[in-house]
């Protein structure tokens, strides 16, 4: 491949488009830019979506204007930045880099040489990752979900059993044809957790998917720096809604009509309220415990059922606390 720059201003419409919504980091930021320009395939389009930074970001990124387009807008959210980017993106295909983190050279080139061999029934294309920074493993994310083949690239047989029962689908990864993107609707801008999850299950039912095998996504896991996951680890009310939303969501989508996964998200649904019910009682706030509890029920689990499963779930915790405090003893 050549090594020109992107195509940034040009009349031609590039074939892929490159979406990297940001919020103050600057500095991150510019490690995934660079990452995009250092890519073996160059017919792009690199489009940052600043979502309100108020650090140094638009003084960061003047030496790269002239490679890249940028936009600013008023903070609303990943999805609604995302959502940005792809409305004024010109190219046939999406492709989204959170901005922390960070692509191999070959990444575009990889999936756009796999989507070409397996032909247009496939509008879809994901590619291992591994997870760098406070959180790494010896084994990659495809390893880990028993997805690991010798083939260099392939057709996903089974997507939703990697996107319901253990999501490994990372929307860093996807290259995905723009039009069904906007076919599904974009992001779900009322989900600020689990949103790229919610846009590849919907993405399922449009489109075949295929996956390129090697790693060629660093996932930035490193502590200390701002992220959506802070969110759910904090395990606030805030999380809850958005994931019980999500999970509902899913579990509406006209076209599923497959009876396991939809238990498979029920039964996600029940872990969730069970959690749910669980820091509502801590919190001594019964009311709200007793609608999560009717909740459950609702879904099939006796009150029996309910009282044991969180009597069962309180005693763990204690014996969690327990070994934690012989340890530092």
């Amino acid at each position: 491949m050549s090594s020109s720059f992107p195509n940034t201003k040009g009349t031609t419409a590039p074939t892929v488009s490159v979406v990297i919504p940001t919020y103050n980091r600057s500095a991150l930021l510019l490690n995934a830019i660079k990452s995009v320009l250092r890519q073996t395939y160059t017919d792009y389009e690199l489009i940052v979506i600043d979502d309100g930074s108020t650090d140094d970001t638009r003084e960061r990124l003047k030496p790269y204007m002239g490679r890249i387009r940028y936009f600013y807008q008023e903070n609303k959210g990943a999805s609604a930045a995302q959502n940005a980017g792809i409305q004024v993106a010109r190219g046939k295909w999406i492709a989204i880099l959170a901005s922390d983190d960070i692509w191999h050279p070959t990444k575009l080139e990889r999936q756009l040489d796999a989507l070409a061999a397996l032909g247009n029934d496939y509008g879809a294309c994901f590619t291992d990752c591994n997870f760098i920074g406070g959180w790494t493993t010896d084994s990659t994310v495809f390893e880990r979900a028993g997805l690991k083949t010798d083939a260099a690239f392939g057709p996903l047989l089974d997507p939703m059993k990697y996107i319901v029962e253990q999501y490994v689908l990372y929307v860093q990864t996807l290259l995905v044809l723009r039009s069904l993107v906007n076919e599904v609707g974009g992001f779900d801008e009322t989900l600020g957790l689990s949103e790229d999850r919610d846009l590849t299950f919907r993405l399922s039912f449009k489109t075949r998917f295929c996956f390129v095998s090697t790693p060629l996504v660093s996932i930035d896991r490193a502590p200390g720096i701002s992220r959506l996951t802070d969110v759910w680890r904090k395990k606030n009310d805030q999380s809850y809604t958005w994931l019980e939303l999500a999970l509902r969501k899913m579990l509406t989508q006209p076209e599923l009509v497959d009876q396991e996964i939809r238990q498979a998200i029920q039964e996600e649904l029940i872990t969730l309220y069970y959690g749910w019910t669980t820091l509502w009682i801590q919190d001594l706030n019964f009311k709200i415990a007793f609608e999560n509890i009717n909740k459950i029920r609702r879904l099939g689990h006796s009150y029996q059922k309910i009282i044991w499963t969180l009597l069962y779930r309180a005693g763990r915790k204690l014996l969690r606390i327990r070994r934690r405090e012989t340890s530092q003893s």
